[in-house]
């Protein structure tokens, strides 16, 4: 073989290396910010947590000893990029007595079949999750049903929710407690 043409082909791929590497690092082919950083990697940076707050509280008597809760929670997303919210578990208590219990969504394990159980929530954006739990009236919660069907209960809500940002190839989530009173 020719070592001329092995030297002109080493040298041309040199080249093409050359320019590859200055064009991705000078940012003539890539969207970058004023830090470097792609476009999908800077919506991962100073990631903040969602923004949980109770948006109401609703009990209706149904019968004389059954009362439905209606609760509904607004999560505001203060990213850049869409967060995803998996799940929130959470308890509502009237006078430190837990009056309910619920689940909004579902924290998927491993490969995800259905997307059904799970929230995307855009930059600076809000999405209202509602949900429905019965009570029945009983000897333990005796004390405080008259307050919570007549509409005079002060509630603490706390619990937990899951959430995932996803950029690019990279991921940031987790779960986060929260505490929050409702009026």
């Amino acid at each position: 073989m020719d070592r001329k043409a092995i030297y002109a082909a080493g040298g041309g791929i040199a080249a093409v290396a050359v320019a590859i590497y200055l064009i991705m690092n000078t940012g003539i082919l890539t969207n970058t910010n004023s830090i470097g950083q792609g476009f999908n990697q800077g919506a991962l940076m100073n990631i903040k947590a969602i923004a949980l707050s109770v948006n109401n509280l609703v009990a209706n008597r149904t019968a004389d000893n059954i009362t439905e809760i209606r609760v509904a929670f607004d999560a505001y997303n203060p990213n850049m990029g869409t967060v995803i919210l998996e799940a929130i578990r959470y308890n509502v208590f009237v006078d430190n007595m837990r009056v309910i219990s619920g689940d909004i969504g579902e924290k998927p394990e491993g490969f995800v079949a259905s997307q059904e159980g799970i929230y995307p929530i855009i930059g600076n954006g809000t999405v209202t999750l509602k949900d429905v739990q019965t009570v029945e009236r009983n000897d333990m919660n005796a004390p405080i049903w008259d307050k919570v069907v007549n509409g005079r209960a002060n509630y603490i809500i706390n619990g937990t929710y899951s959430y995932k940002q996803t950029s690019s190839f990279q991921a940031t989530g987790g779960d986060m407690d929260f505490k929050l009173t409702f009026p």
